[in-house]
């Protein structure tokens, strides 16, 4: 693995388990935050340019596919850098009934487990490596 895939690895391990423990301690705010976002256009063009930077960032520094871990910051890379340009895009009715639809209340502790798994995940492969 790359010097750059180990960080990123850790960082992206470390952001996810720290926000998916802000997530359970913290619900109310959470689900309060995300309902409140996805309503006002600019909060929903804001989250867009900043997904879409780290994306960017991620995908042109980091495009690398030669194993799992690297494999895995470029997905998530991919999917940051996508769903940036799609809540830049779409008009913010249609990002507010996607979040409607994903139905956060109802499956928050899929959302938060996903993102606990993922953080530590990367976290573990990169500082075992």
């Amino acid at each position: 693995m790359t010097p750059l895939t180990l960080f990123l690895a850790k960082l992206i391990g470390a952001y996810a388990l720290i926000m998916s423990a802000w997530m359970l301690v913290r619900r109310d705010v959470a689900l309060q935050m995300i309902e409140s976002v996805s309503r006002e256009p600019v909060a929903i063009a804001f989250v867009g340019m900043i997904r879409l930077a780290i994306g960017l960032a991620i995908v042109i520094g980091h495009d690398i596919w030669s194993d799992m871990v690297a494999a895995l910051v470029s997905l998530v890379g991919w999917i940051t850098l996508i769903s940036g340009f799609l809540t830049l895009f779409l008009p913010p009715q249609t990002v507010h009934d996607i979040f409607a639809r994903m139905a956060y209340e109802k499956r928050y502790p899929v959302f938060a487990l996903v993102s606990f798994a993922l953080g530590g995940a990367l976290l573990i492969a990169g500082f075992s490596a």
